[in-house]
């Protein structure tokens, strides 16, 4: 069968083991390139993924005509020069969440891919993630009746600004976290935020020499008047029995749904060293297998599915573009202490 070409621009963590994985494993795809400032880096994942071409230039990647669609796994904040270009170059685009840190980038993306006509999907893995699978059905079902409220946790340990990211500085738990629980919650309640109020506090990671928030509560209020509160920090203690704590509760006229994808408890393994509870949706990847395990690949191969096949988009440009307006917000209420209404 005739493969499309793919190519992976930024081989850190999400797109050197994820993105990279999807393209080299599915069948309909062929992963042509990669592309990392860090060439080391990037030859290791193109010789552990059979990719024959490593860039350090994401223009000399993007020159390529065997190259339909992109990945684009750079840092939060390191989008939107990347992204015009790929449209510009025609490539239909994959980008990490968030879709930009500013309004200006999102919108001057969206525009390059309005005007070149390509595909913009961004990476909301979470939609595909079993439990919210679930949910949205019930809720679409009507057996929690009219939503009322949503409380949404995803919080990790000091470990990734300290260790993992080395750009954390440049981002914050709101950017890199909140982004997926606000499309969560707009993905189940299908409607618009208007108003939020937010308070963050500063202070641990500094002393750290990370110049970020250490976490950001805010309050949402919908159109239809349902109302959202986001807890996302970077603070927890590594003796957490995992990187990531994630807990949502839906409160509706008819009924009530608890979600913890963390520490559910389904696999639980103490060792002389640790305790830990193992992830068994995101990742079960057998290293020995070739097949795709968990709603984070599943998500990526979404994106294959909507370039090889035309099908939806798991999350359109449009609906990412939302997101980074309202954490725009968020941040700006938490600067002022004053609540933000959004146009």
């Amino acid at each position: 069968m005739n493969k499309t070409g793919f190519g992976v621009i930024g081989t850190g963590i999400v797109g050197g083991a994820w993105h990279a994985h999807v393209y080299h494993h599915l069948p309909a795809a062929e992963l042509v390139a990669v592309c990392d400032l860090n060439e080391a880096r990037a030859r290791e994942i193109a010789g552990r993924y059979g990719a024959p071409q490593v860039y350090t230039d994401y223009r000399d990647l993007l020159a390529r005509p065997d190259i339909a669609a992109v990945s684009i796994a750079t840092p939060d904040f390191a989008h939107r020069e990347i992204a015009v270009a790929a449209a510009k170059a025609g490539k239909h685009i994959l980008v990490e969440k968030p879709l930009a840190t500013t309004v200006e980038d999102a919108d001057a993306i969206l525009r390059a891919v309005d005007e070149a006509g390509v595909k913009l999907m961004v990476d909301f893995h979470n939609r595909v993630n079993p439990a919210f699978v679930t949910t949205r059905q019930a809720v679409l079902d009507g057996e929690l009746g009219e939503l009322k409220y949503i409380y949404a946790r995803l919080s990790n340990t000091t470990w990734v600004p300290t260790q993992m990211l080395s750009w954390a500085g440049q981002s914050s738990a709101l950017w890199f976290l909140a982004s997926h629980m606000l499309d969560m919650s707009c993905w189940l309640l299908a409607d618009k935020p208007v108003r939020v109020y937010a308070v963050s506090r500063s202070g641990l990671l500094e002393a750290k020499g990370i110049n970020t928030a250490d976490f950001h509560i805010a309050i949402v209020e919908f159109e239809r008047g349902a109302v959202v509160t986001l807890e996302n920090s970077w603070i927890l203690p590594e003796t957490e029995p995992n990187v990531f704590n994630l807990k949502m509760e839906l409160l509706g006229s008819d009924g009530a749904m608890y979600i913890n994808t963390s520490d559910n408890r389904t696999v639980e393994k103490y060792t002389r060293a640790a305790v830990s509870l193992p992830d068994t949706l995101g990742f079960t990847l057998d290293a020995n297998s070739a097949r795709l395990s968990g709603f984070v690949l599943e998500a990526i191969a979404r994106f294959v599915d909507a370039v090889v096949d035309d099908q939806a988009l798991l999350a359109t440009g449009a609906e990412a573009a939302l997101v980074t307006t309202v954490l725009c917000a968020i941040e700006d209420s938490a600067r002022t202490g004053q609540p933000v209404e959004l146009a």
